[in-house]
């Protein structure tokens, strides 16, 4: 019997089957990590739409092009930023003396074409509105065939200049997109590209723009956004700079201020209708500076221009004795006055003692006389010249052309003479808008006058639709009148309350309409012209005498090629003339034994107007009674001009206080 020791049989190892398990559960682990992770992501995209949204093309248009997007890994949330969008009136001056200077770039690289912008444009009773595509013509300078020349075939810098043209145009002539955010519509009907606007350089979260908003607002002034307003001819209905409230209407377009729960005050801006174009899209950047400084109150005395609260019968004396002392001979001639001007001062200061305190005559009569005569404006603050009334102007008026009428007599322009100036295609005036002049002689986009400019280069073109047989050489010559403004001058009418009803019906003619603005315009200038003409003949030591409208076409032409010869296109100072005002301005203020001498004089004056005018150092009495009455014909049509123009005066308040709106 043998012993037999039990063996034990090997166990098989379950540790493979438990690797697939612990396999299968991190895989599914893993997939419940990822889907979580993924709902995650969508979840914090999804709580960024709001963010998103507010700052997409639909709510500020190409601005959304600046906006940027990055991702914070360690917070799983895309973040986005947009461009703090900025624009002041001086911004705005900037961007459109950039867009001009691209222009004229582009037009001196075409400078072997013709270049025609072609574009039908009608006025409807919702603007004036563009019909069809804007088309460029190019046509060959010197080629007796003036046949187009397609764009595609230009090459290299002449093509990309032409296409750069076009470009331009169709965004500036086409609708204005609709956006969210108002401001966006605001710059693109001011026409401004708002890609190539800066902005404030700050990037800011979109998680910051309150919930009640749909876009960012944009931080803006309340002056310039007046001004923006008065560009795209809204009046004034409401401001109150201490309420933040400010409110404007015009006939396509409005600006509201109201109250929104957790914002406070906000600006809206309601758009041009669809397809409008506003006038200032048609502006160059010199005429858009011209527009905001006369809102702002500003005048050209000479070649100085200031707020004309800061002018006073002191002031203006001291500048003419200041330019009289740096001229150089009698020839126009521009001097600096910016060191005299920081240290001048305004005559309600003690540094005058007194002086011309009380004067016999209005200062407002005396700078409408001799200020210079804009070309384009539609905007003025009336409190400044408010001091000279109706009632004063009317008998000024009637009194300054009756004595006119009598001597030197009044020579009155053709009934069509703006007709004629229609067919014969002058670029002497635009019947329309605010816009009264292009860009021909002294100061393109602005001032013309018979103390600022030589008018040479307006007399030849209105010798041209307006001549005379023979020169008269001596003696004083008749005044210029229009005939539309005959009868309203002999009885005293001339008014804002006239020229607002003129505007209802206005004279229009086939293709061309004339507002009172305009018509304004054209008597200044006529008038300036005989008063060029006259002051150089009494002072009688003139560089360059001047010819009064109408003359020969012959002698204006001459006299036209001796200005162009000697002359910026610019304004200046002529010494002659200066002497001149002097002693007139102190005549007026002085008066003759507390008697006024000037037509415009409020005090008691002589039954015999000569007598005003007794020991003047130049001139006769006589001499002196006629250009005194009609500088004041002058100065009643440029006050009634001011004053048809919209009232800015809440400018001059906002000098001192102007407090920063939201625009939505």
């Amino acid at each position: 019997m043998s012993n037999s020791t039990p063996t034990t049989a090997p166990v098989q190892s379950d540790s493979g089957g438990n690797d697939i398990v612990l396999n299968a559960t991190a895989l599914v682990i893993a997939l419940v990590a990822l889907v979580v992770s993924m709902l995650q992501l969508i979840f914090q995209y999804v709580l960024s739409a709001e963010g998103r949204s507010k700052c997409s093309s639909a709510a500020i248009g190409l601005w959304a092009r600046k906006n940027r997007q990055y991702w914070r890994i360690w917070k799983g949330k895309l973040y986005i930023k947009y461009a703090r969008p900025s624009l002041s009136t001086s911004e705005f001056l900037q961007a459109m003396e950039a867009q001009g200077r691209e222009r004229q770039s582009n037009l001196e690289v075409l400078t072997n074409y013709k270049v025609t912008e072609q574009a039908t444009i009608s006025e409807t009773k919702d603007g004036v509105k563009m019909r069809g595509a804007l088309e460029i013509i190019l046509t060959r300078r010197g080629m007796e065939d003036a046949t187009p020349v397609p764009i595609t075939t230009l090459r290299g810098r002449e093509r990309e200049a032409a296409n750069s043209l076009l470009k331009v145009n169709k965004r500036l002539f086409s609708a204005t997109p609709p956006t969210k955010a108002t401001w966006c519509s605001l710059i693109c009907d001011l026409g401004l590209d708002l890609l190539t606007l800066r902005g404030t350089g700050e990037y800011v979260s979109a998680d910051t723009i309150s919930s009640v908003l749909d876009a960012p607002p944009m931080h803006i002034r309340m002056s310039d956004l007046i001004h923006f307003g008065l560009l795209l001819e809204m009046k004034l209905v409401e401001v109150d700079e201490l309420k933040r409230i400010l409110n404007m209407t015009g006939r396509y377009c409005s600006l509201v201020s109201k109250h929104q729960d957790g914002v406070g005050m906000l600006c809206r801006y309601a758009a041009m209708s669809l397809g409008t174009q506003p006038a200032v899209k048609r502006t160059s950047g010199q005429e858009a500076q011209m527009l905001c400084e006369s809102a702002d109150g500003m005048i050209y005395i000479g070649d100085c221009m200031m707020l004309i609260t800061s002018f006073g019968f002191n002031s203006v004396d001291a500048i003419m004795k200041h330019v009289l002392r740096h001229c150089q001979g009698n020839k126009w001639q521009e001097i600096s006055l910016k060191a005299f001007l920081r240290n001048a001062e305004a005559d309600g200061q003690l540094a005058y003692e007194g002086k011309w305190s009380n004067p016999p005559t209005p200062i407002t009569g005396l700078l409408m006389a001799m200020c210079g005569n804009i070309g384009v404006g539609n905007a003025f603050p009336h409190e400044t010249i408010h001091n000279w009334t109706p009632e004063m102007i009317s008998v000024a008026t009637r009194e300054a052309f009756q004595a006119a009428q009598s001597q030197p007599g009044v020579v009155v322009a053709p009934r069509d003479i703006f007709q004629r100036i229609w067919d014969a295609g002058t670029d002497i005036m635009i019947m329309d808008e605010f816009k009264a002049v292009n860009n021909y002689g002294c100061q393109f986009g602005g001032i013309r006058g018979w103390l600022s400019t030589n008018m040479a280069a307006f007399t030849l073109k209105m010798s041209q639709v307006w001549t005379c047989e023979r020169e008269n050489r001596h003696g004083f010559q008749p005044v210029p009148i229009l005939s539309q403004l005959l009868p309203v001058l002999r009885a005293g009418a001339l008014s804002q309350s006239w020229g607002e009803d003129y505007n209802f019906n206005q004279e229009k003619g086939n293709g061309w309409r004339l507002p009172a603005t305009a018509l304004l315009w054209l008597q200044i200038s006529l008038l300036d012209t005989w008063l060029a003409r006259h002051v150089d003949v009494m002072v009688q030591e003139s560089a360059m005498p001047e010819l009064s409208v109408p003359a020969t076409l012959q002698a204006a032409e001459l006299c036209a090629q001796s200005a162009n010869s000697v002359l910026n296109q610019s304004t200046g100072w002529n010494p002659p003339r200066l002497r001149f005002c002097r002693m007139y301005l102190a005549r007026l203020a002085n008066g003759v034994g507390q008697m006024g001498s000037s037509f415009m004089s409020t005090a008691q004056t002589f039954e015999d107007r000569r007598m005003g005018w007794k020991e003047m150092p130049i001139g006769t009495e006589e001499e002196w009674v006629m250009v005194d009455a009609v500088l004041t014909l002058r100065a009643v049509c440029q006050h009634t001009r001011l004053m048809l123009m919209m009232d800015s005066s809440p400018l001059l308040r906002l000098r001192k206080f102007d407090p920063v709106l939201l625009l939505a």
